[in-house]
């Protein structure tokens, strides 16, 4: 028995957003979505097991024990178990530990349950861990953790939800992208500003359900799906322009929801509107190629082509360090793959 493993996982950034369940199903998306990984922004876990009478977890965060997670991570091994049965009856020591300050607004879950959801796949020993086969099913795995984790295990665009024009695609599991991208969306980058790192008023598992009877749902799912056949025309054409009109839309519909559900909330920050409007200025006056979106939060993921790196971080210390909680940003290539150490 394998006793001990450890994965690196990225975060991602959803360029087509998941927001809204289906029912019937643990964690099944509403519409598909699709994601670049965070390659500098990542977890790592270990996972050490032995046989036990029954499943037992200790779980550390940076070194400290931490009781509180251990209930989320028995829900999870409870959802994978019927799957993989073997993984039962054992008792599991997790360390884990992000390398990127918590609170940050930075998808945490995706990164850590995707680094969780490769070992278990690896502890199941099922499949070779350069495989396919091993990817979606540490794929399938980390979506009963965190939906938008099942994207992180990829390097190419994440795609997750059944979608009629990406051949494979499932709601079980992510895929990659399945066709040629064009050399002006290859090698961007993302700047995570950091507006805002308190609790949101909302979490993103309330905001979900929120979704169950809100008035626009199915107008949004339709549009989601929409979006994810212009962008995937995008990636295959090098349309940089409609790509980012694709993205920033995208974000902002997000929120459109938020604040048109029944209650109705705002995770947005007036620091967050103002660093839009710079970002929107900046690209009016340079020409640059660089975009906004959001995640379900306060905080302004950059989007620029790795050319303009030098340029657009300039921009943002001069202009945009304002508007962050104590003037910190994170910067991070795109399209990491998960690391087994």
């Amino acid at each position: 028995m394998l006793k001990e493993i450890t994965y690196q996982c990225p975060s991602n950034i959803a360029l087509v957003k998941y927001w809204g369940k289906k029912s019937g199903g643990v964690q099944l998306p509403a519409n598909a979505s699709i994601s670049w990984t965070l390659s500098n922004l990542f977890a790592k876990t270990t996972v050490s097991q032995e046989m036990a009478s029954s499943l037992e977890v200790d779980f550390y965060l940076d070194g400290q024990l931490k009781e509180n997670f251990v209930p989320k991570i028995k829900q999870f091994l409870d959802r994978i178990i019927p799957l993989a049965p073997e993984l039962n009856n054992r008792k599991y020591t997790i360390h884990s530990t992000n390398n990127f300050p918590h609170g940050a607004g930075i998808a945490s879950s995706a990164a850590g349950f995707g680094a969780l959801a490769l070992c278990f796949a690896e502890l199941e020993g099922k499949f070779v861990s350069s495989s396919e086969e091993f990817y979606a099913r540490a794929s399938e795995f980390a979506r009963l953790g965190s939906g938008s984790a099942c994207r992180s295990v990829y390097a190419l665009p994440a795609v997750w939800g059944h979608h009629n024009d990406i051949p494979g695609s499932s709601d079980i599991h992510a895929v990659p992208f399945p066709f040629e991208i064009h050399e002006n969306l290859k090698n961007w980058m993302d700047a995570v500003l950091i507006i805002d790192d308190g609790e949101k008023s909302v979490s993103s598992t309330e905001g979900h359900d929120l979704l169950k009877n809100h008035p626009y749902a199915e107008a949004r799912f339709k549009q989601a799906n929409t979006n994810l056949t212009r962008i995937s025309e995008c990636f295959v054409s090098g349309d940089v322009d409609t790509f980012m009109k694709i993205v920033e839309s995208e974000a902002l519909q997000l929120h459109a929801m938020m604040m048109s559900s029944e209650p109705y909330y705002l995770l947005v920050k007036p620091n967050t509107l103002a660093a839009i409007e710079k970002v929107w200025a900046f690209r009016r006056q340079t020409n640059t190629p660089v975009c906004f979106t959001l995640d379900a939060g306060a905080n302004v993921h950059v989007l620029f082509p790795k050319s303009s790196e030098i340029q657009v971080k300039n921009f943002i210390e001069t202009e945009l360090l304002p508007y962050c909680k104590n003037q910190l940003y994170l910067c991070s290539d795109t399209g990491g793959l998960p690391i087994k150490s």
